[in-house]
């Protein structure tokens, strides 16, 4: 079976009519998803690809000297490049994280709490850690960013970049530049694979878009020959009503530039109201509420000439009370033959149905019932029995009573566990088998608390457990040694409660199985 071609040799293949952007896009995807080059999430398509290798790229760019003498690196939200902003953060740098989307402003300074280790600043470079330790940056915060790394779908080593499609990371450029937060010395990088490396026409490229000067990939660093100037501002034509409604923060800037005698015009002339975008806005988000209110489609709807909105209880129970005296209450229409009409009949109040207890066994054999059909125990006394003794099925041997028949496997059974802790919360649990199988380790269950940093091997005999401790005793995961021991039942379980995160006091490994999350370390990923 032939190899796969490279993305460079298919899009050197295409043709001057087919070769485009999406063309481009779509061999690099394509390559990616079908040689399992990339990580979660997946699929890669319409993604900035997180592929395999990104934390070592990553460690390239603290060793250039554009890195190590910026102050203020701006760098993108994708997956990719977290590894990025934790080295950034670790360096003791000011970190910027756009808005994803730039959905409710433009950037996110990273604010790290005092005192934090290694990982509390790995949660901090991830997306839920930008939301819960950043403060926003307006367009009046007067910034200066130095460097800015993002990432690509394609690069070419002149300096071509093409991204996901939807152009937020060339309107971030362009908004930083209108806001004098850049200029054109800032340096440019992007992290990216091997493959994503190749010829990009320079007919292709226009105006707004960015381009990068250094290429950082697992394996090198490019720097790139760029000719094309970069972005000088905002391109208002090439610029929807829809982006300027997607992009909250356009609206003010198009206002500024608008003060300043800059041309506006968005795309092909198209107005936009900007008074009656947001009344639009909220119509629409109305409109969102009540589509989410809206009763299943299933749900019966009354016929009508059926019964109308449903009366209080006082207002029935008077007409019950009225009939039984015989009196009517004057509610009651009629037809000319004396029937009354369905909806306007008094409805009655049903009774509640009192609850049903099912009968035990042991108590239909203390009020004597003798009925073997109503007996569940087959132990019932026949005829010819005589005195016979009835056996209890819960009873052992010599008579004494017997708990609870166990489960094999049952996670609450004690098994040889190993725990490990202190693992980075970037791991993940197909890293960490993949590593225990290149040592001939197989466990027969592993319970994984990646997000608190730590887990459990078991194992069905302690021989086993014991050679895997041995093997484990200077195991690592991306340079960071991991705490290897034995578990160890807990003497308290309230102590557990308040560990550190890696860090569980008496291993209980018990308590940790309920609803835990368990893998089989021989099934595949």
């Amino acid at each position: 079976m032939s190899e796969p071609r490279l993305p460079a040799e298919s899009v050197k293949a295409m043709g001057s009519e087919e070769i485009s952007k999406q063309s481009i896009r779509k061999v690099v995807w394509d390559y990616l998803e079908q040689n399992n080059l990339v990580n979660f999430p997946r699929p890669v398509y319409n993604r900035i690809p997180n592929f395999k290798g990104a934390a070592n790229a990553a460690e390239k760019v603290p060793t250039m000297a554009e890195f190590k003498s910026a102050r203020v690196v701006k760098v993108n939200p994708d997956k990719p490049q977290e590894n990025v902003r934790f080295l950034t953060l670790e360096a003791n740098k000011t970190l910027l994280v756009p808005t994803p989307r730039l959905r409710t402003g433009l950037f996110n300074r990273i604010v790290v709490p005092e005192g934090a280790n290694k990982d509390m600043l790995r949660i901090c470079s991830t997306t839920q850690g930008v939301r819960e330790h950043s403060e926003p940056i307006g367009l009046d915060d007067k910034i200066k960013v130095d460097l800015i790394i993002i990432g690509s779908v394609a690069v070419s080593k002149e300096g071509f970049r093409i991204g996901k499609g939807e152009g937020f990371g060339d309107l971030e450029y362009a908004m930083m530049k209108s806001m004098g937060a850049i200029d054109d010395s800032t340096i440019v990088i992007s992290t990216v694979h091997d493959c994503q490396v190749l010829d990009i026409p320079e007919a292709l490229m226009t105006p707004h878009d960015v381009q990068v000067n250094y290429i950082v990939t697992p394996t090198e660093i490019i720097k790139c020959d760029c000719k094309r100037a970069q972005p000088k501002g905002i391109v208002w034509s090439y610029l929807t009503p829809k982006k300027m409604r997607q992009v909250a923060i356009l609206k003010r800037l198009r206002a500024l530039e608008r003060e300043a005698g800059v041309d506006v015009t968005l795309k092909d002339g198209e107005e936009f109201d900007e008074t009656a975008d947001d009344g639009e806005d909220e119509k629409e988000g109305e409109n969102d509420r009540y589509r989410r209110r809206r009763p299943p489609f299933n749900r019966r709807r009354r016929a009508p000439g059926g019964r109308g909105r449903r009366r209080p209880n006082s207002e029935r129970d008077g007409e019950s009370a009225n009939e039984e005296r015989g009196e009517s209450s004057g509610n009651e229409a009629t037809h000319a033959d004396g029937d009354q009409r369905r909806e306007d009949r008094p409805q009655r109040r049903r009774r509640p149905r009192p609850p049903r207890r099912r009968r035990r066994a042991s108590d239909r054999r203390d009020e004597g019932e003798e009925n073997s059909e109503q007996n569940v125990d087959d132990y019932s006394p026949r005829e010819g029995d005589g005195d016979r003794e009835i056996p209890d099925k819960r009873r052992g041997k010599g008579g004494e009573r017997r708990g609870p028949r166990r489960m094999r496997n049952n996670p609450r059974t004690r098994m040889p566990t190993i725990f490990v802790g202190s693992i980075p919360r970037a791991t993940r649990v197909s890293e960490l088998k993949t590593k225990i199988r290149e040592m001939d380790i197989f466990p027969i269950r592993v319970i994984w608390h990646g997000a608190r940093g730590y887990a459990f091997f078991q194992f069905t005999k302690q021989s086993e457990m014991e050679t895997a401790l041995d093997s484990l005793k200077e195991f690592e995961i991306n340079g960071k040694q991991l705490r290897i021991e034995e578990s160890k039942p807990p003497t308290n379980r309230s102590n557990n409660s308040s560990g550190e995160r890696g860090e569980v006091g008496d291993h209980d490994v018990n308590g940790a199985a309920d609803g835990m999350q368990q893998m089989n370390i021989r099934s595949d990923d």
